[in-house]
């Protein structure tokens, strides 16, 4: 190197000597580059530019092609740009590199890097002013905020909508309905989003479900239409996952006979809508059987909605809210591994075990600890959402409350000086007490997840309520990373009674507490509108029944019991369902797995549950039915092997905080036994 600075300097001094004045010296005196990063956007996913740069010749352009995701950035060498970004991208940053073409001898060497930023498609910027609560919203945009509690969020933990709003996805055009306690059609910061005459009071019989004035708790509904579509941009209250998505609601929870079920699940008053929000559900000491309370006729219904439904609903469920206690009672844990078992596991309601129904799990704010600590969670669950804790301690979600202070979870007792809510008196005050900063539950995590739906059916008209999910599944954020597995140990032998993350043979990753993983909206909608193929028709098989039909007894050692199933279809999986006859007197000690021909193994009953009870006080036909998503996109070809462990043979204790006494259960006298193992697969080709 410095021999050719040398030589540079030799050839320069002679030339400069030829053909001219000795006493004058032609000095070039080259001007240092100078670049300017630059912030770029445009209303669409054009934007052209110009890169501010200055003494550099012949300049030639470098980036990596990586930054830009998927999109193209042409430079010309005046610095003029054009940068064509994929659908629905969010910042995207490039340094570009700039240098000379030829190396000039008089050139001062100098590196130089602008850092270019656009942002596409800004078609509908919102402040984050312009709604009061917004800033507080950590599940739209986690910056560490406290929500009005007393403990902060994990920075960028939440559902990813990134530039959503800004690009004018906002679930416009969407129509959802709110089944559930009923909805306040009136609120000030719902009744813009309100679909006239649409909704339904199945106990006054009119089109009006709002609460009753003289009920002094919140509407359960209320709330959860908020996280699914408060306005945006009116000054009040907070946000909804897509606030310009329309709301129905439906007071099903107050008359749940079967003729409101069907007029509330894609029949009758809901025939044309989009998105079915459930949040409610099932909890009891048993894993009911689908002969019980209706469910046999309910399944039969859904399944005739969607396979005679020209554009059938997206179903999403809330996964249950027992992982620490059912009712009253809770399991006296033995150690530290069965603390990590769920008192209730999301498969023991059978409307939680439809394939039709897309069940959704809860998250705290913290990634530290991502499950809400009450959330149901189980082989069932597709994937989880943002719930919230309680919002004391840590923070729940900030949503609308039934207007006014004399009723709702927020009020003010003025004479006593008390108020509720979770905001400060000022702001309860100020807003009339019509919101509230402590909802939670896998009742907010549905919304949430109905909110995503709403935006992924916005940008991309064309999918089916399985491509939906489908994309949500796959585009999902794996959480808690660091999970070990949960291990049961008894007389020597251990059992692997959770796996936590699994991967399948087919690439994907799969968790029984979170399914896929927390939904990712950007994700979701970036798949959605990138020459995304819609899937084939749905296939499924029958029930199809093992090869071994003998009753086999189940013994009491972590050995278990093996029934087989032979499947001669070769479909890609969506999700498997079990469909098992089992008489066991201690039902919650067994743990049912099921391996699929790839090896890949899904636990759809964690033992040490709190569903003791057996299925057959039912009667002798009862059967239940359990689905797992763990096998998405294997192949379901071969010989499936279901397993069915009885994992404790000791007393069982149980807590009854009405009573505040604890009691034991011994154990089943009995050995339980297999009378029948089924399998389904749902797919396509």
């Amino acid at each position: 190197m410095n021999k050719k600075i040398f030589l540079g300097t030799i050839i320069a001094a002679i030339l400069s000597g030829c053909g001219g004045d000795s006493d004058k010296t032609d000095t070039v005196v080259k001007q240092k580059p100078i670049i300017k990063s630059g912030f770029f956007s445009s209303s669409t996913n054009v934007i052209k530019g110009k890169i501010d740069f200055s003494g550099v010749d012949n300049p030639v352009f470098t980036y990596n092609n990586k930054d830009l995701k998927g999109g193209r950035l042409t430079i010309n060498t005046n610095g003029e740009f054009e940068f064509v970004a994929k659908p629905y991208s969010g910042l995207i940053r490039v340094d570009v590199k700039i240098q000379e073409s030829t190396q000039s001898l008089s050139i001062i060497k100098s590196e130089k890097i602008a850092t270019l930023e656009f942002l596409t498609e800004q078609r509908n910027k919102l402040n984050e002013n312009s709604d009061q609560f917004y800033k507080e919203q950590w599940h739209l945009n986690n910056t560490e905020q406290n929500a009005f509690s007393n403990s902060n969020g994990t920075y960028d933990f939440d559902i990813n909508l990134d530039q959503l709003h800004n690009q004018a996805i906002t679930g416009k055009a969407i129509k959802v309905a709110v089944v559930d306690t009923g909805l306040e059609l009136a609120h000030p910061d719902l009744s813009s989003n309100i679909i006239a005459n649409s909704s339904y009071d199945f106990v006054d019989n009119d089109d009006d479900p709002s609460p009753n004035t003289n009920d002094k708790n919140g509407d359960h509904g209320t709330s959860v239409a908020g996280l699914i579509s408060a306005a945006a941009a009116n000054n009040i209250g907070g946000r909804g996952v897509a606030p310009d998505s329309q709301l129905a609601g439906f007071n099903y929870l107050k008359n749940q006979s079967i003729e409101v079920f069907k007029d509330t699940h894609g029949y009758g008053k809901t025939n044309n809508i989009d998105i079915i929000n459930q949040s409610y559900g099932f909890a009891d000491t048993i894993i009911f059987p689908i002969q019980s309370l209706d469910f046999n006729i309910k399944k039969v219904l859904i399944e005739e909605y969607f396979n005679t439904h020209t554009k059938p609903a997206l179903m999403i469920k809330s996964a249950g809210n027992g992982f620490n206690y059912i009712g009253s009672y809770t399991r006296v844990n033995t150690s530290k591994s069965e603390q990590r078992l769920p008192n209730q596991i999301a498969n023991s309601d059978p409307e939680n075990a439809s394939f039709y129904n897309t069940v959704v799990s809860a998250l705290s704010a913290d990634a530290n600890n991502p499950r809400s600590s009450y959330s149901t969670v189980g082989s069932s669950v597709l994937f989880s959402a943002p719930g919230g804790e309680y919002g004391v301690n840590h923070p729940a979600m900030i949503t609308t409350d039934v207007t006014g202070c004399d009723n709702g979870y927020s009020r003010i007792d003025n004479e006593n000086d008390i108020y509720s809510g979770g905001f400060t008196y000022n702001i309860q005050k100020d807003t009339n007490c019509n919101f509230t900063s402590i909802f939670n539950g896998t009742s907010s995590a549905a919304p949430v997840a109905s909110g995503i739906a709403a935006l992924i059916m916005e940008a991309n008209p064309t999918l089916t309520w399985r491509d939906v999910r489908y994309i949500m599944a796959k585009t999902a954020t794996k959480v808690d990373l660091d999970f070990e597995p949960v291990i049961l140990e008894q007389q020597n032998q251990k059992y692997i009674a959770d796996d936590g993350w699994v991967t399948n043979k087919a690439g994907n990753s799969f968790h029984n507490w979170y399914g896929f993983g927390m939904v990712n909206a950007q994700k979701a909608v970036q798949v959605a509108t990138r020459d995304y193929s819609l899937l084939p028709e749905l296939q499924q098989t029958d029930f199809v029944i093992s090869t071994n039909q003998e009753i086999v007894l189940i013994p009491e050692k972590f050995d278990g019991v093996v029934k087989q199933v032979q499947i001669e279809q070769n479909i890609k999986v969506e999700a498997v369902q079990l469909k098992l006859n089992i008489d066991h007197n201690r039902f919650s000690d067994l743990a049912i797995e099921v391996i699929s021909p790839s090896g890949t193994r899904s636990v759809v009953v964690t033992p040490r549950n709190l569903h003791i009870l057996n299925p057959k006080v039912f009667g002798d036909e009862s059967e239940v039915i359990l689905l797992s998503h763990a096998f998405l996109d294997e192949s379901s070809e071969g010989l499936w092997t279901i397993k069915i462990v009885d994992t404790n043979k000791e007393q069982l204790e149980i807590f009854d905080y009405n009573q505040n006494e604890s009691f034991l259960l011994d154990n089943n006298n009995d050995l339980g036994k297999v009378i029948s193992a089924k399998v389904k697969i749902y797919g396509h080709k």
